[in-house]
């Protein structure tokens, strides 16, 4: 325990566990069984009556006594790999059991051929397909048909795709902790691998103590654990489960087929509806690497013909696990497109909302040319059905991962702690996927200065449009703006989180934290007339400035409300551009000149105070803002714009650096708004700013800034480089560290305050390195630190062949 009481982990030694941790929950195991393992046979009599005929046949092959199994006795002069490799045995017996149970007549008989088979191959790899390293598990159940086709005969060498299943084994109950973290970092990695994985069914074993696990997207079970020696059926019902059970109910997805294309390449064509799509290649599925979240993937895809021949123009296909009571993404555009239509009717003065691109145009079909064009959002089926995550059992309890002994931390490069999540509400999710007609590139993608500022400018307009419609986004970040490049036009996406501005499905954070307003971060109206009545701090320590802010949070309870309103969607907007010049800088720049290092040195030490990756955000990041409408921090707003006019100027790009004079304009209308009084809805308790006070005008004159960022960008035709990198490291001893991981709302903490729909992003402080990401996907500095998934934030690739 720390000094606040609070349970601590390392982090870098239990990042994994630490993502798990909230999400996972234990069940007796009989429930376990009856969840999982049910109904492999026509009832569970007839289960029962055939592991009943098992183990007396393990006992006349003298695998099974009254001590135990016999083939995996813990003995001190044996070591770990001898004693569970018995398991293998163990299995391979149990098969020829079954076999001699199915010649049986009058027996209920299980499938004639087995769906995999148990290995113990402790010290051999499994051969990744995507980046991010290999494997070791102490067992696993694999394919006897490979995912590529033919039998799976080489133990030595088999594909991550064909484990179904893993097992993790310690000989000492110790080890505990650290068999749990090895366990959630391979089954993390299975599901990263393969597009065609929904849940995955393992197994740990400690000493004499054994648990089966069921991992899904949105939830973890864990079993009680068991003495399998003393319980030996509980065993043997795992193993024929395993060994016996199809595919489908081993967390494969039969709508998934993977193919190769005519260069070998891994590929796969996904089920839509009635209709096949086959990938093209993998444009991000980096958020699938963590277990409970919403998995997206997204593929540069082509249609299939009656014989299974790609045809026509690459479209974009959206692989994603929502909650069940979200609303999809094309359920929210058709209600902003309605509430634009019937606004049309009404009439809306023309100084008060965008001006329409064609003469004649209604703000509902202007408005279309901001958003996705959705072909398909439909839930995948699975037997006819909607697939969904499992209910958690009624007699579920929180399961807590057990701490590795603290010398077994590995020191990193920026140490640090991390104080364990609670345990989460949990929401079932339905799998979905939604094909859109552009591909696009995401923010991240883009180099050019001009193209940049002008996507930014019509992202503005785009939220305008949302305003009007009486939406709000929340979640406004460079993946979730795409740049259509064929039409040079800013496309707004990722809508799962987007709800009316006057309901109340707002109450938690949603969104990337780097992105995110800082109100929003902070949960106050920092600029309502109770918070700027705060004493100068202009020369205060920082103990005094966190003093200040403690009394200000017991005091300001009465003024604590919060509502999300459609001035922190802008901000993030403005955040998206001061990110992208805090870790750029311009190509006419040249990397061995000293004073050009120097000033980048500058740049990234304010990137770091400014985007910490933090949920609640940094005290520079609140200071920056708070201190355009009064002097907060001694390092704000005023040290922010010195830095980032000393490396524009030089490079004749000074126009970006009317991003702060955008900031400046975006404080005074947060003041306007929040100087004005407050209502509440009826049947709501929580106040809100009226609507009418988010005027046109706000938008309009932001995006008359970005227009001239662009235009002048434009003219001069300078892009964006990170060539500058290497050298500031030098300049540095210990170098800068690579931008922190954002925590975003794909990976998810349900909130069920007034509605289920929300997701609190997992604490995942800045302090620490970032996971690696794959070592394949040769990535700049800015999309490694961004794992969401979203169209275009990595490279275009194939998914390569294992060696």
């Amino acid at each position: 325990m720390d000094s606040d009481g609070a349970d601590t982990l390392a982090l870098d030694d239990q990042r994994d566990a630490l993502r798990a941790t909230g999400h996972t929950v234990q069940v007796p195991l009989d429930t376990y069984h009856t969840t999982f393992h049910n109904n492999l046979l026509s009832s569970n009599s007839a289960t029962d009556t055939l592991i009943s005929s098992v183990e007396k046949g393990l006992k006349a092959a003298k695998l099974l006594n009254k001590s135990g199994w016999q083939d995996t006795q813990l003995k001190a002069e044996v070591r770990k790999d001898d004693t569970y490799r018995g398991l293998e045995r163990i299995a391979g017996k149990i098969h020829n059991l079954c076999m001699a149970w199915n010649k049986k007549k009058n027996t209920t008989k299980l499938p004639s051929e087995r769906t995999t088979r148990l290995i113990c191959c402790p010290n051999h790899d499994t051969l990744s397909e995507v980046c991010g390293g290999t494997r070791k598990t102490d067992g696993r159940f694999i394919l006897m048909k490979s995912s590529d086709g033919g039998s799976n005969v080489d133990d030595e060498k088999v594909n991550t795709s064909d484990v179904s299943g893993v097992m993790q084994a310690k000989l000492d109950v110790k080890d505990r902790g650290t068999n749990e973290n090895q366990l959630v970092d391979a089954v993390s990695h299975i599901l990263f691998n393969d597009p065609s994985r929904r849940f995955v069914l393992s197994f740990t074993v400690e000493g004499n103590m054994m648990r089966f696990w069921y991992f899904s997207r949105s939830l973890i079970i864990v079993s009680a654990e068991f003495d399998y020696h003393k319980n030996p059926r509980d065993l043997i019902r795992f193993i024929i489960f395993m060994m016996f059970a199809p595919l489908e109910r081993l967390g494969y997805d039969p709508t998934v087929v993977r193919v190769r294309d005519e260069n070998k390449n891994i590929q796969y064509q996904f089920t839509v509806g009635d209709t096949k799509y086959q990938t093209v290649r993998c444009i991000e599925e980096a958020n699938a690497l963590y277990i409970v979240t919403r998995a997206t993937r997204i593929w540069a895809v082509r249609e299939l013909d009656a014989d299974n021949q790609p045809f026509g123009e690459v479209k974009v296909l959206k692989d994603v696990w929502l909650y069940c009571n979200a609303k999809s993404e094309k359920d929210i555009q058709d209600e902003i497109f309605t509430a634009l239509r019937e606004l049309d009717e009404i009439g809306v003065p023309e100084d008060q909302r965008p001006p329409t691109s064609s003469s004649g145009a209604t703000m509902a079909q202007d408005a279309k040319q901001y958003f996705m064009t959705i072909e398909h959002d439909v839930p995948v089926q699975i037997d006819d059905q909607d697939d969904t995550t499992v209910v958690p059992p009624t007699d579920a309890v929180e399961f807590r991962y057990t701490p590795l002994p603290s010398e077994e931390w590995q020191p990193t490069a920026r140490p640090a702690k991390i104080v364990i999540p609670p345990v989460y509400p949990h929401t079932r999710r339905t799998h979905r996927r939604i094909v859109f007609a552009e591909e696009c590139q995401t923010l991240y993608a883009v180099d050019d200065y001009g193209d940049f500022t002008l996507g930014l400018a019509q992202l503005v307009y785009g939220l305008d449009y949302m305003r009007l419609a009486g939406f709000i986004h929340r979640d406004i970040s460079p993946g979730n703006c795409l740049l259509f490049m064929k039409e040079r036009h800013i496309k707004i996406s990722d809508l799962e989180y987007a709800c009316r501005y006057d309901s109340q499905c707002q109450s938690t954070l949603t969104g990337t934290p780097a992105f995110m307003a800082v109100e929003y971060q902070a949960l106050r109206h920092y600029f309502s007339p109770y918070f700027l009545k705060r004493p100068a701090m202009e020369k205060r320590s920082i103990q005094d400035i966190r003093d200040m802010r403690e009394k200000e949070m017991r005091e300001g309870e009465k003024h604590s409300w919060f509502r999300f309103n459609f001035l922190h969607d802008l901000e993030s907007v403005l955040w998206i551009l001061l990110s992208h010049l805090l870790t750029t800088v311009p190509n006419c720049l040249h990397a061995d000149d000293e004073d050009t290092v120097e000033r980048h040195v500058a740049v990234v030490e304010l990137y770091y105070e400014l985007f910490d990756g933090s949920l609640k955000g940094s005290m520079e990041r609140h200071g920056f803002i708070r201190n355009i409408a009064q002097p907060v921090f001694t390092r704000g707003f005023s040290n922010a714009k010195r830095v980032l006019e000393a490396i524009y100027n030089k490079a004749n790009a000074s126009p970006l650096c009317k991003i702060m004079p955008a900031f400046q304009y975006l404080v005074g209308c947060y003041v306007e708004v929040e100087s004005t009084v407050p209502r509440v809805a009826a049947g709501q308790t929580s106040p809100y700013w009226d609507p009418i006070h988010f005027k046109h005008e706000f938008y309009r004159e932001i995006h008359d800034l970005f227009m001239e960022m662009h235009q002048a960008m434009a003219q001069v035709g300078i892009r964006a480089v990170k060539e500058l990198e290497k050298k500031v490291e030098a300049a540095d001893e210990q170098g800068p560290h690579p931008p922190p991981l954002p925590v975003e709302s794909n990976t998810d903490t349900p909130a069920e305050h007034e509605s289920n729909d929300q997701l609190a992003p997992n604490p995942d402080p800045a302090p620490s390195r970032p996971r690696k990401r794959p070592a394949e996907a040769t990535v700049d500095q800015e999309s490694n630190k961004k794992p969401k998934t979203d169209m275009g934030a990595r490279p275009s690739r194939p998914r390569k062949r294992p060696r």
